[in-house]
């Protein structure tokens, strides 16, 4: 009677283990979406980005490339190139013929509108959120996470990736009002591009 009595408690003691544990770990990405692209050594896409606010929208366009080990590098339309490496921006400003360094905190937007630092995000967020969306027939995965750090206008970000493809297609900030304030649409994303470690050279 006592032997039962003692594996009774030890199924017990085993069950509400289970449970804490399982309320303390994160939500899972039902698709590995998330581990394909924390996984992506390099990438190269086109970017749109578009800054709302109640009297107008601006948009910047251009293109950006990341490797591991080399580091970022936006291009933003003919006028400017940002290299991130480390703690720095490297900003070679074509137009007006001017190159300075800032330090990586000085950016923010930029910075978050690349791939990888978004994904680094998740790794240090508990709230995570992951649902389904079908717009025009194709089937996305929206990752949604809280911005540490984030003004009341860079409060929440939600990341749309197409689910057979695993390519990103857009990110899209939202304030603490829930107005969409920011949104990044990526065009002909290339991941694991082929990189010549030059596009990350410091001239």
């Amino acid at each position: 009677m006592k032997k039962k009595l003692l594996l009774i408690l030890i199924v017990i003691i085993l069950a509400v283990s289970n449970i804490l544990v399982g309320c303390g770990q994160k939500p899972k990405d039902p698709n590995g979406v998330t581990d394909f692209l924390k996984d992506m050594d390099s990438y190269s896409t086109e970017f749109e980005m578009q800054i709302k606010n109640e009297k107008q929208t601006v948009t910047y366009t251009g293109k950006q490339f990341y490797k591991n080990g080399k580091g970022y590098r936006l291009n933003l339309g003919d006028d400017r190139v940002f290299t991130y490496k480390e703690d720095k921006i490297y900003v070679n400003d074509v137009k007006n013929g001017l190159k300075y360094t800032t330090d990586k905190d000085f950016d923010f937007l930029y910075r978050l509108s690349f791939i990888e630092e978004y994904i680094g995000l998740l790794l240090t967020n508990e709230e995570i959120k992951y649902t389904f969306k079908t717009v025009d027939k194709i089937e996305y995965l929206l990752i949604e996470s809280i911005i540490p750090g984030g003004s009341k206008d860079i409060r929440r970000a939600v990341l749309y990736v197409e689910r057979k493809s695993c390519k990103p297609t857009e990110l899209i900030i939202y304030g603490d009002d829930g107005k969409e304030n920011i949104k990044v649409i990526y065009k002909n994303f290339e991941p694991f591009a082929e990189l010549d470690d030059n596009l990350f050279k410091i001239n």
